[in-house]
Protein backbone atom coordinates (compact mmCIF):
# COMPACT_ATOMS: atom_id res chain seq x y z
CA UNK A 1 0.00 0.00 0.00
CA UNK A 2 1.39 4.09 -1.08
CA UNK A 3 2.17 5.92 1.64
CA UNK A 4 -0.32 9.27 2.43
CA UNK A 5 0.91 11.99 0.81
CA UNK A 6 -0.12 15.70 1.45
CA UNK A 7 0.73 19.06 0.58
CA UNK A 8 2.83 20.98 2.50
CA UNK A 9 5.27 17.04 3.28
CA UNK A 10 8.67 17.10 1.92
CA UNK A 11 9.94 14.12 0.80
CA UNK A 12 12.84 12.78 -0.85
CA UNK A 13 12.58 12.06 -4.85
CA UNK A 14 14.44 10.21 -7.40
CA UNK A 15 14.41 11.79 -10.87
CA UNK A 16 13.35 9.33 -13.44
CA UNK A 17 13.19 11.52 -16.60
CA UNK A 18 13.67 15.17 -17.33
CA UNK A 19 11.44 16.67 -20.36
CA UNK A 20 11.72 20.66 -21.23
CA UNK A 21 8.70 20.87 -19.31
CA UNK A 22 9.84 19.57 -16.22
CA UNK A 23 11.08 16.66 -14.30
CA UNK A 24 9.28 12.98 -13.55
CA UNK A 25 9.88 11.89 -10.04
CA UNK A 26 9.29 8.92 -8.11
CA UNK A 27 9.23 8.56 -3.95
CA UNK A 28 11.31 5.28 -2.41
CA UNK A 29 7.35 3.86 -2.50
CA UNK A 30 7.43 4.13 -6.16
CA UNK A 31 4.65 6.97 -6.53
CA UNK A 32 4.80 9.58 -9.31
CA UNK A 33 5.06 13.07 -9.57
CA UNK A 34 6.25 16.48 -11.35
CA UNK A 35 8.47 18.95 -10.73
CA UNK A 36 7.01 21.72 -13.04
CA UNK A 37 9.95 23.91 -14.64
CA UNK A 38 8.65 26.61 -13.23
CA UNK A 39 9.27 24.64 -9.58
CA UNK A 40 12.82 24.56 -9.41
CA UNK A 41 13.68 27.72 -8.21
CA UNK A 42 12.23 31.47 -8.56
CA UNK A 43 15.04 32.31 -11.14
CA UNK A 44 13.63 31.77 -14.95
CA UNK A 45 15.08 28.24 -15.67
CA UNK A 46 16.12 27.63 -19.15
CA UNK A 47 16.22 24.05 -19.00
CA UNK A 48 16.33 21.61 -16.19
CA UNK A 49 18.95 19.64 -17.36
CA UNK A 50 21.27 22.79 -15.56
CA UNK A 51 19.64 21.80 -12.43
CA UNK A 52 18.55 18.02 -12.49
CA UNK A 53 19.69 15.02 -13.44
CA UNK A 54 17.94 11.69 -14.43
CA UNK A 55 18.96 9.40 -11.10
CA UNK A 56 19.52 11.93 -8.54
CA UNK A 57 17.84 12.39 -5.44
CA UNK A 58 16.01 15.57 -4.34
CA UNK A 59 14.22 16.23 -1.35
CA UNK A 60 11.18 18.65 -2.92
CA UNK A 61 7.94 19.92 -1.40
CA UNK A 62 4.38 18.70 -1.88
CA UNK A 63 2.39 21.58 -3.38
CA UNK A 64 -0.91 18.77 -3.90
CA UNK A 65 -2.08 15.82 -4.95
CA UNK A 66 -4.02 14.97 -7.75
CA UNK A 67 -7.41 12.11 -7.70
CA UNK A 68 -4.97 9.64 -9.04
CA UNK A 69 -2.00 10.04 -6.06
CA UNK A 70 0.20 11.72 -8.63
CA UNK A 71 2.52 14.73 -7.19
CA UNK A 72 3.09 18.10 -8.27
CA UNK A 73 6.10 19.34 -6.23
CA UNK A 74 8.14 22.62 -5.45
CA UNK A 75 12.14 22.62 -5.20
CA UNK A 76 11.79 26.15 -3.95
CA UNK A 77 12.12 25.53 -0.86
CA UNK A 78 15.05 23.42 -1.04
CA UNK A 79 17.94 25.08 0.61
CA UNK A 80 20.36 24.00 -2.19
CA UNK A 81 18.34 25.32 -4.82
CA UNK A 82 18.17 28.63 -3.09
CA UNK A 83 21.69 28.43 -2.22
CA UNK A 84 22.40 28.07 -6.14
CA UNK A 85 20.02 30.90 -6.75
CA UNK A 86 21.68 33.02 -4.75
CA UNK A 87 24.67 31.90 -6.62
CA UNK A 88 23.63 32.77 -9.38
CA UNK A 89 22.40 36.36 -8.43
CA UNK A 90 26.38 36.94 -7.23
CA UNK A 91 27.11 35.68 -10.42
CA UNK A 92 25.50 37.96 -12.41
CA UNK A 93 26.47 40.90 -10.43
CA UNK A 94 30.27 40.02 -10.71
CA UNK A 95 29.55 39.54 -14.96
CA UNK A 96 27.92 43.21 -14.80
CA UNK A 97 31.25 44.39 -12.58
CA UNK A 98 33.28 43.28 -15.28
CA UNK A 99 31.55 44.15 -17.94
CA UNK A 100 31.83 47.43 -16.45
CA UNK A 101 35.41 47.33 -16.08
CA UNK A 102 35.88 46.13 -19.46
CA UNK A 103 34.01 48.98 -21.55
CA UNK A 104 33.21 51.06 -18.94
CA UNK A 105 36.72 52.63 -18.38
CA UNK A 106 37.55 51.87 -21.85
CA UNK A 107 35.97 55.37 -22.90
CA UNK A 108 37.78 56.65 -19.14
CA UNK A 109 41.01 55.53 -20.34
CA UNK A 110 40.43 57.03 -24.30
CA UNK A 111 39.40 60.76 -22.88
CA UNK A 112 41.91 61.07 -20.18
CA UNK A 113 44.66 62.39 -22.67
CA UNK A 114 42.07 65.40 -23.68
CA UNK A 115 41.12 65.74 -20.07
CA UNK A 116 44.61 66.34 -19.23
CA UNK A 117 45.44 68.48 -22.10
CA UNK A 118 42.29 70.55 -20.99
CA UNK A 119 43.73 70.78 -17.28
CA UNK A 120 47.33 71.82 -18.07
CA UNK A 121 45.39 74.95 -20.70
CA UNK A 122 43.04 75.77 -17.68
CA UNK A 123 46.49 75.90 -15.31
CA UNK A 124 48.63 78.48 -18.14
CA UNK A 125 45.73 80.43 -18.39
CA UNK A 126 45.80 81.28 -14.56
Amino acid sequence: MAKKYRKGQFVKVKVTGIQPYGAFVKTPDNQEGLIHISEVMNDYVHDVNQFLSKGQIVKAKILSVDKHGKLNLTLKENEYFKSEEKKRDRRSVLEQIRETEKYGFESIRQKMPEWIEEAKKELKGK
